[in-house]
């Protein structure tokens, strides 16, 4: 299956109105046919002979037969851009006299560069032996061209002669020892880069379009995506069980149990999980992924994910919609009627293929609302596990609670100091921000200086939180004892004074008990024993998070992946713990498609020549920069300065006196 473009000059342009000029309504502009979108399977045979400018733009024509353009012998301009073209006839072009040039000549190829080089060295050598008076052009016959995907199969013809050339693969083959034709290494790499990107098939093919490259075929790209979504999975879980060994050795060395595993965890959907409140009954996303990262090193690797998807690319999963239960692959792992928020249940697999590594839950830390920590406490209370699970909260999720909890708090706006419901409201919403800042600034300091006594620290925040209620009643007299981001020793230094939400409105609540209450219930939110007690580590879930958004950026919210949704999860995990750039290389190599080793090279010349005429010298240092190595090339071996003759023609006699003085 493959597109086929011609365009030819035209030679005159006329301007007359568009009539129906065919049975299948084809637009006729004087001796223009336009059949644009018509939905043509089939050239039409009524096409009058006076046509010079033909297109067919947009159809689902398949086939080109012999009588196809039978008559057209004025036809100067074919156009067959966006068809499904897959046949064509030996003799269809005949009687089509006045093309004078194929579009294809002026299209774009994507070859290796070595391929070609053989090629035509070979070509020219072969000309030269057959035809060795010839005075033609070589050049491609594109008549013979085969197309591979984005590889394609070239062979070269003489403009003057009757020379003919072999086919040439232009691009490399992966070696197998399957029997049929061998895949060309330039379709897997690209699915590789496609799984790292939010575009697939549909978005490459418009970008090969409009760069004058005729795209592959829709069915054959897809195939070549779900080959490789399959061994990027298989790379990655591969890539996951050595990131779980490598945590169990660094353990080790540290003198730790290697068996426990301090974690954190989250879950990203395809569709928001609250976007569907109100509007619908059921839940609004169909694909999640649960992922666990390692609290233990600097970097949080990620050591597992688990993509879920209820939904299955082939059309018989609709009639049932329980897994498996049609024939062929069924890319839906959980049924359409299970509950694909039961956070619990995916922290659980997670935990249960960690266990079979030989790792176990001791700290999780999850967002506030999240169950996952019931998944670990449920598989030691069953006795699967002998490790205690400890539960922590994500400390910048919580002080987004924090916000909304006293932004929500209706007694808050009744204490606020304005007259009007609408200044209250608003000076509330500016106070429930300023409350989450300050005492996640008190936590912050204070773990700082305390974060290896955290029974000091709790201590150390009970007093602040009593100086938090003095400071918005406009008494500073705590907090230059037990605060550690307010101070009452310059009044400008105050936390108010610096606020950027209420320093502007000389913020100043009444002091009574019910005040003293309301803010004292503000202020045990975050700073309470019970939560300091659930972020005493300061722990939060960013690697996680950025693993969501990388998810978000190969598996985009708008657009559905039914077939590759797993393998582009994969393909997002692997990303984060190698980087963009050593991700595309190992997948590459584990796809079959490895990229070669560039070896380094002499740079630019460090230094202009020691005379401005004649002969003198000039010497350049070796930077491996023209190119770099990478993918494992070696450096240059060699001196690192070279010398070398500089020759700037001669130099006129008084300057040549003076060069040899």
């Amino acid at each position: 299956m493959f597109t086929v473009t011609v365009f030819l000059i035209v030679s005159s342009l006329h301007t007359a109105c568009a009539n129906p000029c065919s049975e299948f309504s084809c637009d006729c502009t004087d001796t223009k046919v336009n059949c644009n979108s018509k939905s043509l399977v089939d050239i039409p045979a009524d096409i009058p002979n006076s046509t010079t400018t033909l297109t067919f733009f947009g159809n689902k024509i398949s086939t080109i037969t012999a009588d196809a353009f039978k008559g057209l012998a004025f036809l100067t301009f074919l156009l067959l851009t966006e068809n499904e073209v897959s046949s064509i006839a030996a003799n269809a072009f005949n009687d089509v006299v006045a093309l004078e040039q194929l579009s294809e000549k002026y299209t774009n190829r994507t070859v290796t560069i070595s391929k070609n080089t053989e090629m035509w060295n070979e070509v020219f050598r072969e000309h030269q032996n057959l035809s060795p008076h010839c005075n033609g052009n070589l050049e491609w016959d594109l008549s013979m061209e085969e197309k591979w995907g984005s590889a394609w199969r070239e062979c070269a013809k003489c403009t003057q002669c009757a020379y003919k050339s072999k086919m040439f693969n232009l691009y490399e083959e992966v070696a197998s020892v399957k029997r049929g034709r061998r895949a060309a290494k330039i379709n897997l790499g690209l699915q590789v880069g496609l799984h790292h990107t939010p575009i697939s098939t549909a978005s490459y093919r418009k970008i090969c379009m409009a760069s004058n490259i005729p795209p592959p075929s829709i069915s054959g790209m897809q195939h070549t995506a779900n080959a490789i979504s399959e061994k990027i999975e298989e790379e990655n879980m591969r890539d996951l069980q050595r990131q779980r060994e490598k945590i169990k050795r660094i353990k080790k060395i540290r003198g730790e149990n290697p068996d426990v595993v301090n974690i954190q965890s989250d879950c990203v959907y395809n569709n928001a999980i609250y976007s569907g409140i109100g509007k619908t009954p059921f839940q609004p996303a169909t694909q999640c992924a649960y992922t666990v990262a390692e609290n233990e090193t600097y970097k949080h690797s990620i050591i597992n994910t688990l993509p879920k998807s209820k939904l299955c690319s082939k059309r018989k999963h609709t009639v049932s919609t329980n897994v498996g239960e049609h024939a062929g692959p069924c890319t839906a792992n959980i049924n359409m009627q299970d509950s694909i928020g039961n956070e619990e249940r995916w922290a659980r697999e997670c935990f249960e293929e960690l266990k079979e590594d030989g790792l176990e839950i001791n700290e999780v830390t999850t967002d506030p609302d999240s169950s996952a920590y019931r998944a670990a406490e449920c598989l030691y209370q069953e006795g699967l596990t002998s490790t205690t699970p400890i539960h922590f909260l994500d400390t910048r999720h919580v002080a987004s609670n924090h916000r909304k909890f006293v932004n929500n708090l209706s007694t808050v706006c009744d204490i606020m100091p304005a007259r009007l419901k609408v200044q209250r409201t608003r000076l509330q919403s500016l106070f429930a921000s300023d409350m989450a800042a300050r005492c996640q600034a008190e936590f912050v300091q204070a773990n700082i200086r305390y974060h290896k006594s955290p029974d000091v620290m709790k201590s150390k925040l009970s007093y602040v939180s009593d100086a938090i209620v003095g400071c918005y009643c406009g008494d500073h007299t705590d907090c230059s004892l037990y605060s550690f981001v307010c101070s009452i020793s310059r009044k400008s230094q105050s936390w108010i004074d610096k606020s950027a939400y209420l320093k502007r409105h000389n913020f100043e609540i009444e002091l009574n008990e019910n005040s003293e209450n309301i803010l004292r219930q503000c202020v045990n939110y975050r700073l309470g024993p019970g939560m300091l007690a659930k972020t005493a580590k300061s722990a939060n879930t960013q690697k996680v998070e950025a693993l969501n958004r990388s998810i978000r950026s190969t598996v985009p919210v708008n657009v559905t992946y039914a077939r590759n949704f797993t393998g582009r999860v994969h393909t997002a995990c692997h990303k984060v713990n190698h980087g963009t750039g050593n991700s595309i290389v190992i997948l590459c190599e584990a796809a079959g498609s490895p990229i070669q080793p560039v070896d380094g090279r002499w740079g630019s010349w460090s230094t202009t020549c020691s005379v401005t005429c004649g002969s003198g010298t000039e010497y350049r240092n070796i930077m491996c920069d023209s190119p770099s190595p990478s993918e494992e090339g070696i450096y240059f071996i060699g001196d690192a300065k070279k010398l070398s003759q500089c020759h700037l023609g001669d130099c006129p006699s008084h300057i040549e006196l003076v060069n040899k003085e």
